[in-house]
């Protein structure tokens, strides 16, 4: 277990604000523990009924609970510390406890444990999530992810697809901006910085004489290739991103940026480079 937690990854043990989606109420750490822990982790106690199927053992695993989120904490012997820990801790811890019993269940479960292990965990705590309406979802690696509509994931993969050929540097800054607001850690500066990048690279394939998107807008007003306001829009995007503390320059002031800033960059960037592939054709 070398990889960081999810409130590592996400800076959420540093941060002062919550957002909704990412709370973590009674009634949702009590329908985990109904509805998916008890079937998954049996609690260790004499006398105590559980799942037959559990491949985990509450008291074995505490200590690399303790050990994984660097707790100082040292268990009671009378009752398992995770009963104790998922209801009382902070809501970020919340998804780093369902993180880790995911990542339990992929070291212990074997081939004749496939139907009550990782997947069978993963498809449970999805399933809870979304009828609660909580903005996760765990991956097949056992990490949280941001949840995006399907029809969105469809259309930035469909755009990654499309970055082939001379379109290839374009394509890593591309994924770059996707990793940057969905992955560890979120990093919306840079993500808005790779988006314009990657309009960048694209559009200096319409015009391989040119530097910067500057230098592509310039060539864009000579031409009648894209209507002279959508060519606005790019030089627009263009200087916000210049302009804005910490994205692609240093500044002496702290970034402003926040995530809602760099999603509304990554899909205005997504058309954007879907037209301009377009365009290519039309030279």
């Amino acid at each position: 277990m070398t990889e960081y937690s999810f409130s590592k990854r996400y800076g959420y043990s540093s941060r002062k604000e919550d957002e909704i989606l990412e709370d973590a109420p009674v009634w949702l750490r009590k329908s985990y523990e109904a509805q998916i822990l008890d079937f998954f982790v049996n609690p260790g106690i004499s006398g105590v009924k559980s799942s037959p199927s559990a491949l985990l053992n509450a008291r074995r695993i505490e200590w690399d609970l303790i050990i994984y989120l660097r707790l100082n904490f040292e268990p009671e012997p009378d009752y398992p510390f995770i009963y104790e820990f998922l209801a009382n801790c902070e809501w970020y811890h919340f998804y780093d406890f369902v993180e880790f019993i995911g990542i339990k269940l992929r070291e212990v479960e074997s081939d004749d444990d496939k139907k009550n292990g990782f997947l069978a965990y993963r498809n449970a705590v999805n399933g809870l999530f979304s009828n609660a309406n909580v903005g996760w979802r765990m991956n097949e690696n056992g990490r949280f992810k941001r949840e995006t509509t399907k029809a969105l994931d469809t259309k930035l993969q469909f755009i990654e697809n499309q970055l082939t050929d001379e379109f290839e540097p374009a394509r890593e800054h591309y994924k770059k901006a996707v990793r940057y607001i969905n992955e560890r850690p979120l990093d919306p500066e840079n993500s808005i910085k790779e988006i314009v990048s990657a309009i960048e690279s694209a559009g200096r394939v319409l015009y391989p004489a040119t530097h910067t998107l500057g230098d592509v807008v310039k060539e864009l007003r000579k031409s009648d290739l894209m209507p002279k306001h959508l060519i606005t829009v790019i030089e627009k995007f263009y200087a916000y991103a210049c302009d804005e503390p910490a994205v692609r320059h240093g500044a002496p002031v702290s970034s402003r940026v926040l995530l809602d800033d760099a999603e509304f960059a990554m899909h205005l960037g997504a058309a954007l480079i879907r037209y301009l592939i377009s365009a290519r054709k039309r030279l």
